[in-house]
């Protein structure tokens, strides 16, 4: 059976990038930062290290037959050192943007000598999700360029033009440029998400400075943030192209803008304390602690005195709890998991689990404080005492 590597495993296109290649009956490895907060499937290889570690790399592409590279950074730098760690076979990630040069390109020029194939998409549908906390939390999103025209490409496109191209040799060389079957101004993407999930929305234009300091304070490298400002202003009076490669490809159309509007619509809403409830019980129960921690707030606050010498110590933020997990659980095997749950309330639910483990079992109830859709404080009540 053939072994396949895919980086960037747990993001917006590797996730079904995995699906995809699992679905077609190959073996996937995964180069994950963390393995536990993975939430791939159980016949996933884990390799844990970054993508900008040539020795981590080496680790997970020793004995795989190709690999899908999704190179995370807006320069090039270090990459060089990672491509060479790579098996000959890689479907590179690109963009649609790749010949103007930028990182896109200069990857590119560094696979020339390989069995490469380059996947050039153009935007990501997905970011769109950058919104969702304007959907769930007012009534206007604020914009640059609200006219600019983009061509956005569904992520479960650009997953299966990978997956085809890396089962499939005959697209050595080759280069496809994938976009969606549509071009969009960002104002008709808001009002198709708010057709979606029926809530009206206001459209108010950013100036430049204001629209670089959004993107710098959701974390975008500063270069990338200027280069966006500028490539948003440009689309308005020139619309990004529209390409047929999905469709000759897969055989069937391009999603439109409104599929992935209505896949990802209980993004752009606040669920109630019902749905919240029942994700992270069926999440915790079958392990996917990821999927778990996703339900909760950044500062959520764990409260468990048993697991803390009988203080009621607060343990705040999902980093510090997740370590907290770790610790507690070192060393167990849990053979089942019993639930009875959720119980809830108009902002409170209570789970009570049952963890086998070795020759014994641990009792306990979870109360959660709900909050704008997200779990806000967990309180730990043990029946058994806690597995020192």
């Amino acid at each position: 059976m053939r072994t396949i590597l895919v980086t960037g495993a747990t993001g917006r296109v590797g996730r079904p990038v995995v699906d995809g290649l699992r679905a077609a009956g190959v073996s996937v490895r995964a180069l994950v930062r963390t393995p536990e907060r993975a939430a791939l499937p159980p016949d996933v290889e884990l390799v844990q290290g970054d993508i900008t570690d040539p020795a981590a790399v080496r680790r997970a592409a020793d004995g795989v037959d190709a690999a899908f590279l999704l190179w995370p950074s807006f320069s090039a730098d270090g990459a060089a050192a990672v491509v060479r760690e790579l098996p000959r076979r890689v479907v590179y990630l690109s963009s649609l943007n790749a010949e103007s040069g930028g990182v896109w390109g200069d990857v590119e020029q560094l696979l020339q000598d390989r069995d490469r194939t380059f996947v050039r998409p153009s935007g990501f549908a997905v970011n769109a999700q950058n919104w969702a906390d304007d959907f769930r939390t007012a009534d206007v999103v604020r914009v640059a360029s609200p006219e600019a025209a983009r061509s956005l490409i569904h992520e479960r496109d650009i997953a299966a033009v990978a997956v085809l191209t890396l089962l499939d040799d005959h697209h050595i060389g080759r280069t496809y440029e994938i976009t969606g079957p549509e071009a969009l101004t960002q104002a008709e993407q808001i009002r198709t998400i708010a057709r979606t999930v029926g809530k009206p929305m206001r459209i108010e234009a950013l100036d430049d400075a204001a629209a670089r300091q959004a993107m710098l304070d959701l974390g975008a490298d500063p270069i990338l943030a200027d280069s966006s400002v500028k490539y948003w202003a440009s689309l308005v009076d020139n619309p990004e192209p529209l390409t047929t490669t999905v469709a000759e490809l897969t055989g069937r159309p391009a999603r439109t803008f409104a599929e992935w509007a209505a896949d990802h619509a209980a993004e752009f809403r606040v669920p109630t304390t019902a749905e919240v409830a029942q994700q992270y019980t069926a999440a915790l129960s079958a392990g996917r602690l990821a999927e778990a921690l996703a339900l909760t707030a950044p500062d959520m606050v764990r409260v468990a005195p048993l697991e803390t010498g009988g203080e009621e110590i607060e343990i705040k933020g999902t980093d510090a709890i997740l370590d907290h997990a770790r610790r507690q659980t070192a060393g167990i095997r849990y053979d089942a998991i019993d639930v009875l749950g959720p119980l809830v309330t108009d902002d409170h639910f209570a789970i009570r689990f049952t963890f086998h483990h070795n020759t014994t079992h641990t009792t306990k109830l979870s109360l959660c404080t709900v909050e704008s859709g997200r779990i806000t404080r967990e309180e730990v009540f043990y029946f058994t005492p806690p597995h020192a």
